[in-house]
């Protein structure tokens, strides 16, 4: 009776450890290069025991085939929950992308050694901000709020990829106009000097006035970063609420 229990136990928390390896393993702020992978895998471990309190109850027997394939889609569900999140940041590193687009700081683009991928000046500056605002506001207690809510609906994985596509594309397809609308002032500015700089070389050829296109913008854009800068705390909160809804409605059907 005690040794059915152990190994009742043990299944559930694997389970349980399956999606939270996968999530932690995605979503920020635990997939950064900045916390030890040692933290990592403590933080996992950790998170899978209050979280195999749902799992027990429905745990197939240890060393089953059933508990084999559970143990994989657990793993895949962990990694698309994980992945939403990680959009919730992205949205926020798209601000800045989009900044440095229109002003001319994308000619500055460097190694990111945190993420190891290609990022300018203001992407990296609101990825930044967008991690420390996660921590700041608690951020990451309402994503471990919403990684609790998946096992207390579905503590068994399921996966339906129609589900999966039109739930990802749908939160890529509103963060994506999302962040547009926060750029819009400084994009609507910078395409007004562009217009001005094209009149002006339009009236006086001699001039040369796209050669103080890219110092002008740049000062443009750094006067104008303010406006978008005090609009972070308020969009990274909705992303992150966005997301938690979307992990819920993928575990929820």
């Amino acid at each position: 009776m005690d040794l059915g229990f152990a190994t009742l136990t043990l299944s559930g928390y694997l389970l349980a450890l399956g999606r939270v390896v996968g999530f932690v393993l995605i979503a920020p702020p635990f997939n950064t290069r900045a916390m030890p992978s040692q933290v990592r895998a403590t933080t996992a471990f950790a998170l899978a025991i209050p979280m195999s309190t749902w799992t027990v109850r429905q745990a197939p027997p240890l060393g089953s085939g059933a508990m084999i394939g559970q143990m994989l889609l657990q793993m895949l569900l962990g990694v698309a929950l994980g992945y939403f999140v990680l959009m919730a940041v992205a949205a926020i590193q798209t601000i800045g992308d989009f900044i440095d687009l229109a002003g001319g700081f994308s000619i500055t683009q460097g190694l990111d050694p945190l993420s190891m991928v290609q990022s300018s000046v203001m992407g990296r500056l609101h990825q930044l901000i967008a991690i420390t605002l996660l921590f700041a506001a608690d951020g990451h207690l309402v994503i471990l709020t919403g990684l609790s809510r998946t096992f207390e609906i579905s503590a068994l994985a399921r996966m339906d990829l129609a589900l999966v596509a039109e739930t990802l594309t749908k939160m890529l397809a509103t963060m994506f106009v999302s962040a547009i609308q926060v750029t819009a002032p400084i994009l609507a500015a910078l395409l007004i000097a562009d217009v001005a700089l094209g009149l002006l070389t339009r009236a006086a050829p001699a001039l040369n006035a796209f050669a103080l296109a890219f110092p002008l913008k740049i000062i443009l854009s750094l006067f104008l970063i303010g406006l978008i800068l005090v609009q972070i705390p308020g969009t990274l909160e909705n992303f992150v609420n966005t997301a938690g809804l979307a992990m819920i409605r993928l575990v929820g059907g």
